[in-house]
């Protein structure tokens, strides 16, 4: 036996119950903003590919900026075929899916090489400037010796 539900609602003042399959279908064609009549979605890999093939360049450059190290082309054209063969774990939102996965490609490493030598470099130079303040700042070596030598002495007397 099917479930029978009624609601209770509110017309010109007067309340009354009313079978609730109608009133659903009533407010869904009443006030849906999407007209569903001789309409089908399309199929997902339709949705897919037509995404894939037209990512505005604006979204392009901000993943660029934001994925640097990233080969976006390369990681979308990975992310499609990752969407196209497991359609059991299908996604609506395909701008935030990629998003996600260049976040991950970028965590993993990336594929394009980031400027190691120019980091190399930076450490390098800032390892120098510090050995040369150091050797500025520091004690004349008699001056070391002999605090040695008194300190030596001391714990010998001792």
């Amino acid at each position: 036996m099917p479930l029978f539900l009624e609601i209770l609602i509110r017309k010109n003042g007067e309340e009354k119950w009313v079978d609730s399959r109608k009133f659903f279908d009533y407010m869904l064609k009443e006030y849906s903003k999407v007209n569903y009549s001789n309409k089908m979605p399309d199929p997902y890999n339709t949705r897919v590919s037509n995404f894939y093939s037209n990512i505005p360049e604006h979204i392009i450059k901000a993943w660029s900026e934001a994925y640097p190290n990233v080969n976006i082309k390369q990681e979308c054209s990975n992310a499609k075929a990752w969407l196209l063969s497991n359609t059991s774990k299908a996604k609506k939102d395909f701008s935030r899916f990629t998003n996600n996965w260049l976040a991950k490609a970028m965590q993993n490493g990336g594929n394009m090489p980031v400027q190691v030598d120019r980091k190399i470099d930076k450490q390098i130079e800032k390892r120098n400037k510090y050995l040369k303040e150091a050797e500025v700042d520091s004690a004349p070596q008699d001056w070391v010796k002999d605090l040695l030598k008194q300190t030596k002495e001391n714990m010998g007397k001792k």
